[in-house]
């Protein structure tokens, strides 16, 4: 009998590699008992979905519990903080910059973050109670979108294999992170490379649901696609594969039901096409801020972006483009302190195992594919096809990758495991219907370790204070003083940074002036980083002060307006024609 039959129904009572249904008109099923087998599909869906969300609770307890004063961000997650307060007061049109020199497509993660900081206020502690937000929603709605479609049963094991995830992403420390990402780990980090990923595995289950037929979920992929490259254009040929080739195969499906049914539409009315315009709506409204930069500047973000992809740069060889997307395949069992702090490329270090992870991946799509088509188990089917086309767009996203490919920027790839594992358990499997019990009871007890290692993995990741940048805390600390109340301030740079290389401490430079936006003293900088924080922060000469940063040397304490030093930078506060200023009162 088909797959959807007895399963798509809200209130199915299936489990987890629940036994098929006997084809033989002779067959006899076994003999039900007054008593439904334990546990019953309602314990399966809840404990599904606590799987999932108590340890994004306990995360978030420890977020919102937890001390936020004189907490400094440095670098990426500094510009991410300035960008969601610019969020607040619609001023933002674009994503993340990126140091070649344009933007992220689009601004819908800041816009989301702002959500948190209207109900928290601005700061640390809202950027990262945000990003956890994010995560935790969009592993529910994972489950929720597998529950939809499926079984309980099979919903509990997706649910365990997203914990697996979390548990994977929860690595926190030096080891496992990088210096934009901060020592908390990539669970609850705001970091835009990080964020991006339970939203990603989300697009691709929701591309399997239109392969079902579901043009709902087919609009849900667009909007949650549309976050995804928005946030992180790396992601771009992965997620726009997916969601092509799941509206190619919804398209075929819905002029074949067409056909045989004599309705264009295929018969699917009602609150499905409301939902699909609000979705289209939502859409438009997602893409309106890139869209109105993209006609107000010349030239704007996206053609900057179309320019860079298709000039002459060189890109990476299939063999380093294979390699690379193993390593980061690999995460899902050594964790990312292997690939977070690595520039990708040759043989990994653990390279067998790279390589076997790969290959079971898409060994499990093609399975799934193959049972799931014998059994016409669409969203299976959906599954495999989803996982096989991401491996093969992954691939291809490398070979595009200018320069070194560092390891955050395909860490993405995870997901693609993840997947497989959990489309794997949507196809029948050949379990005799007396242990039906047996394995509920035995899924039931994986899930509740699972949930319970990820909740455990959760406190031990360090504390908020951790997030912190001591050098950003302590220039403000020397700079302030000197401010005028009410004023604005420039901030410069002369080639601060280490005393060996001459090179600018840009992280620290960039948790200054958010620092001090944050604070309301009005920062503004020079045209060199026009792209990182946008217009609105340009100097126009102006300013009533102007603090310099610049390579310390035993020479610097004799500069006017000399205030201190801090590493290896050295700190002048003066007035806009370079006199020295006296403290403010």
């Amino acid at each position: 009998m088909p797959y959807d039959r007895p399963i798509v129904g809200q209130h199915s009572d299936q489990g987890a590699l629940a036994p098929p249904v006997p084809r033989h008109r002779h067959a006899v099923l076994p003999a039900r008992s007054g008593a439904p087998l334990f546990p019953s599909g309602r314990s399966l869906t809840v404990l599904a979905f606590l799987v999932v969300a108590v340890p994004f609770v306990v995360a978030l307890v420890r977020l919102l519990a937890a001390p936020t004063a004189h907490l400094t961000l440095p670098d990426d997650l500094a510009l991410i903080d300035l960008h969601t307060r610019r969020a607040l007061a619609w001023q933002q049109q674009l994503g993340v910059f990126d140091h070649n020199n344009w933007n992220h497509p689009g601004p819908t993660y800041f816009y989301a973050l702002s959500l948190v900081y209207r109900a928290l206020g601005s700061g640390t502690r809202s950027l990262f109670v945000g990003a956890t937000l994010l995560n935790g929603l969009a592993a529910a709605v994972c489950v929720a979108v597998v529950r939809r479609r499926t079984t309980p049963g099979r919903a509990l094991w997706a649910a365990v294999w997203i914990g697996v995830l979390g548990i994977v992403l929860a690595a926190a420390g030096p080891a496992s992170t990088t210096y934009s990402e901060s020592v908390l780990g990539a669970l609850v980090s705001p970091w835009n490379p990080t964020v991006v990923l339970f939203p990603l595995l989300l697009t691709l289950l929701l591309c399997a649901g239109a392969v079902d037929r579901s043009g709902v979920s087919l609009v849900g992929a667009l909007l949650v696609a549309s976050f995804v490259v928005q946030t992180d254009i790396s992601t771009l040929p992965v997620a726009a594969a997916l969601v092509a080739v799941a509206a190619i195969v919804w398209s075929v499906a819905l002029v074949r039901a067409g056909r045989r049914s004599g309705d264009p539409a295929g018969g699917h009315r009602g609150h499905g096409t409301v939902l699909a315009v609000a979705g289209f709506v939502a859409l438009v409204v997602l893409w309106l801020p890139p869209l109105i930069q993209q006609w107000t500047n010349h030239p704007g973000n996206l053609t900057l972006i179309w320019r860079f992809f298709t000039a002459s740069h060189p890109g990476q060889s299939l063999s380093a483009s294979l390699w690379s997307v193993a390593a980061a395949g690999a995460v899902v069992v050594v964790g990312p302190g292997e690939v977070m702090r690595s520039i990708l490329g040759g043989t990994p270090a653990h390279a067998a195992l790279s390589v076997g992870v790969s290959l079971l991946t898409v060994a499990a799509a093609a399975v799934t594919v193959g049972v799931a088509a014998r059994e016409r188990a669409r969203f299976a089917a959906g599954i495999g096809v989803m996982v096989l086309v991401g491996s093969i767009a992954s691939v291809v996203a490398v070979a595009h990758v200018v320069g070194f490919v560092f390891g955050y920027l395909v860490l993405w790839v995870v997901v693609l495991p993840i997947a497989a594992l959990i489309g794997i358990g949507m196809v029948q499997l050949p379990v005799p219907a007396v242990r039906v019990g047996a394995v509920r009871v035995g899924l039931c007890a994986l899930g509740i370790v699972t949930g319970v290692i990820l909740c455990v993995r959760v406190l031990a990741i360090p504390p908020l204070a951790q997030a912190a940048d001591p050098h950003v805390g302590r220039l403000a600390a020397l700079v302030e003083p000197h401010l005028v109340p009410g004023g604005r301030v420039m901030v410069g740079d002369a080639g601060a940074g280490t005393t060996g290389t001459q090179l600018l401490d840009t992280e620290e430079f960039i948790g200054l002036v958010n620092v001090l936006d944050q604070r309301g003293r009005h920062p503004t900088v020079n045209a060199f980083w026009r792209a990182e924080f946008g217009p609105g922060y340009l100097s126009d000469g102006h300013e009533d002060r102007v603090v310099g940063l610049s390579t310390w040397s035993p020479a610097s304490p004799g500069r006017p307006g000399y205030v201190g030093r801090v590493g290896d930078m050295a700190v002048t506060v003066t007035d806009r024609s370079g006199a020295v200023v006296p403290v403010a009162r």
